[in-house]
């Protein structure tokens, strides 16, 4: 009975201190797959022509959006969207797949998580991501610095709006 117990408790130290080690193996190699934090990429805006999005946007409503450059071997056209800090966009989408880069500021996607629960995505200077064609973009910026959003759209930059999106005013973003 005696010599039971020493080997279980042998067996059992044993596997602790491996699970140990296993873990802070599993922690180690965890921090070498980690992404990289992005650089934010360096874009001139020094001669932007900076423009409405739209055609009924109000001349008072501060948003706007200048045309970097237009790729025609690739087909994509690079926009830089600017808004004043604690502002929100009203909601727009792009029917053509895109990518977006913060530039500058901390902007705020309405998206939602794989349960289909309404989150709150925070992008500071340098996140990166992906955007799907027809997603409705519901976006603020935080109050502190105006935004500046790097937009890369495969196809003609032609943000769509809801009926109606320039008349709501747009209500300030909470911090």
């Amino acid at each position: 009975m005696m010599i039971t117990r020493v080997v279980i408790r042998r067996a059992s130290l044993c596997a602790s201190v491996f699970a140990l080690a296993l873990l802070g193996a599993c922690s180690t190699l965890g921090d070498a797959f980690k992404a990289p934090a992005q650089a934010v990429p360096n874009v001139d805006l020094s001669k932007a022509k900076w423009q409405k999005l739209s055609p009924v946007q109000p001349d008072a409503n501060p948003l706007r959006v200048a045309l970097i450059i237009r790729d025609e071997k690739i087909g994509a056209t690079r926009v830089v969207l600017k808004a004043p800090p604690g502002f929100t966009l009203p909601a727009y989408w792009l029917t053509a797949r895109g990518t977006y880069t913060v530039l500058k500021g901390t902007f705020v996607f309405e998206t939602l998580d794989a349960d289909g629960k309404p989150q709150k995505l925070v992008q500071a200077p340098g996140a990166f991501d992906l955007i799907a064609p027809n997603l409705i973009q519901r976006v603020a910026t935080k109050a502190g610095d105006e935004g500046l959003l790097y937009i890369t759209v495969y196809g003609e930059w032609a943000p769509n709006f809801a009926d109606g999106a320039w008349t709501v005013p747009s209500r300030r973003a909470g911090s």
